[in-house]
């Protein structure tokens, strides 16, 4: 069985670069099989805008301003949840500000 990469798009402050979606599955893949990951894995990507990712960053690490990037891993104590419709463990949520991002690239 394979790993799930979920990728969603949430904002449309900026496009989102053509095959991104490919490198961050690509990225994911090599990670997992770098860190010898045992058994198929499930990883959330959403990207959103400033304004979300503020209130993300503020409701759950109490920052009053927005990030480029913000985790939520699943494990507790390396045990994981099961998706029961694809039997992968569940990792965790990758959020991406692509406005932040952007203005990053920029600099």
């Amino acid at each position: 069985m394979s790993n799930k990469v979920l990728i969603t798009n949430e904002q449309n402050a900026v496009k989102v670069p053509s095959g991104l979606r490919i490198l961050i599955r690509r990225s994911c893949n090599a990670v997992l099989e770098y860190e010898n990951f045992d058994g198929p894995a499930e990883i959330s990507v959403t990207f959103v805008d400033n304004a979300r990712i503020h209130e993300l960053n503020k409701q759950y690490r109490d920052k009053d301003a927005p990030t480029d990037v913000l985790s939520f891993p699943m494990a507790e104590n390396g045990e994981y949840d099961i998706d029961e419709d694809n039997g992968c463990k569940i990792l965790g949520d990758i959020v991406i500000s692509m406005e932040r991002a952007m203005e990053q690239a920029e600099l």
